[in-house]
């Protein structure tokens, strides 16, 4: 263990020993990490991870997701006139949420699309909510109206012969 910090480059070491200032867990294996010069994200199960300084990012930008717009997509345009791909199907959106001030305390010059991200962030996780409560709501109904419907078909049954 002892040879292998040895062979270390200096610039390995001193990323190991740094720790990130906020993390955004999504999926299995993933995590989108906030170090106070770079951006990272780690897909443990493909073995990618992707780090890209802070000060190369313009805009952050996020899109709903295809077939389900609650998996959002992050993309990043770079200063080579380049967009990266750092997530795709991020469902945390909570955590997210969270790391957004923090981004822009170590990095205001990103701008970000939306603009009010923060706000279109609160918006989805309401609506994922409200949207939640509904199902279970009608789910809920349709047992109450079946055992009812049960109920009077066991009346019915029992009093005509």
């Amino acid at each position: 263990m002892l040879r292998y910090k040895e062979r270390m480059s200096e610039s390995e070491q001193e990323q190991s020993k740094t720790l990130p200032v906020s993390v955004v867990r999504f999926g299995l294996g993933k995590e989108i990490q906030l170090y106070p010069e770079e951006l990272a994200v780690v897909k443990r199960e493909e073995g990618e991870e992707t780090r890209i300084p802070l000060a190369q990012i313009q805009r952050l930008i996020l899109m709903p997701g295809d077939p389900n717009p609650a998996k959002l997509i992050l993309l990043a345009d770079l200063d080579e006139n380049e967009t990266v791909m750092l997530a795709e199907g991020m469902s945390n959106v909570r955590d997210f949420r969270a790391m957004l001030p923090r981004l822009r305390e170590l990095a205001p010059h990103i701008q970000f699309d939306p603009p009010d991200m923060e706000e279109q962030l609160r918006q989805a996780l309401n609506t994922r909510r409200a949207w939640t409560l509904t199902c279970y709501g009608a789910i809920l109904l349709v047992c109450i109206l079946l055992y009812l419907i049960y109920l009077l078909v066991a009346y019915i049954g029992s009093h005509h012969p």
